[in-house]
């Protein structure tokens, strides 16, 4: 999802001078425009829209400032309809009007174009996931503890996981928090189900607490020994055809994981 932002930024930028429409944007990625329209805005901060016309606005203020290009050729470079339309959109913008920029110079403003990894630090994000070599298919469980600090820090260390403590008590302790497998900002624009754990205040199960299934269990089983974690059991196929192995929580719980062999 995140590549495929990226992909329509590049678009948009190679195209910045032609007619761009949401739509031929959302084709370059494969989406409808309604869900690419949601997932740029969440990701980037800014619908496509606007992001077109910061960044139009934002080069033909460098147009106007350090070339002789007369103010109507700008305005129809940059999908105008007429030079009072992009006085007024560039006079919003830059806080003067186009021959106020042309005469002083240096008070224009400059919206760069957007690289998504800058925004969420994707290529560490990305380079974590592909570290840990493995991805949750299915699950959503209840998860009780007393001290959802530790746990949250043991999910983090121990499986790579991500957590996030949303309430606390009038004595600070956790009393509800989401255990992902995968990043919050990630998880806030992806269309999946949730696959993450409730965690809340209680008593913690000394049982299976969640049995789930994912893909490529043995890196999954190599990430929990690599992280000096020793209490997993070994993976075991299963009369029915798949594979098996179990997690000990630092809560004493248990996690069982699955693969289904397809």
């Amino acid at each position: 999802m995140l590549n495929s932002i990226q992909k329509a930024i590049d678009f948009i930028e190679e195209n910045i001078y032609s007619d761009l429409k949401v739509e031929t944007i959302a084709e370059q990625v494969y989406m409808s425009p309604f869900h690419f329209q949601r997932l740029f805005t969440v990701v980037c901060g800014v619908s496509v829209g606007e992001y077109i016309r910061n960044r139009r606005l934002t080069l033909a203020g460098i147009d106007v400032e350090t070339t002789n290009e007369r103010i109507i050729d700008i305005a129809l470079k940059y999908q105008y309809e007429s030079p009072e339309s992009f006085s007024r959109a560039f006079t919003r913008f830059h806080g003067l009007s186009p021959m106020a920029a042309r005469n002083q110079k240096g008070h224009i403003k400059s919206i760069t174009k957007i690289f998504v990894e800058s925004i969420i630090g994707g290529k560490n994000i990305m380079q974590k996931l592909n570290e840990r070599g493995y991805a949750v298919k299915e699950n959503g469980p209840v998860y009780y503890t007393k001290d959802m600090d530790k746990t949250a820090k043991w999910f983090e260390e121990v499986l790579g996981w991500y957590t996030g403590i949303d309430q606390r008590n009038d004595s600070g302790e956790g009393v509800y928090g989401c255990i992902l497998p995968f990043p919050f900002e990630v998880s806030s624009i992806t269309l999946a189900p949730f696959t993450g754990i409730h965690m809340f205040y209680g008593e913690p199960s000394n049982k299976v607490v969640a049995f789930m299934r994912v893909d490529n269990i043995e890196n999954l089983y190599a990430h929990v020994k690599r992280s000096g974690w020793n209490q997993i059991g070994e993976i075991t196929k299963q009369p029915w055809g798949g594979k098996e192995c179990c997690v000990t929580t630092v809560d004493g719980g248990e996690l069982k994981f699955f693969q289904l062999d397809e």
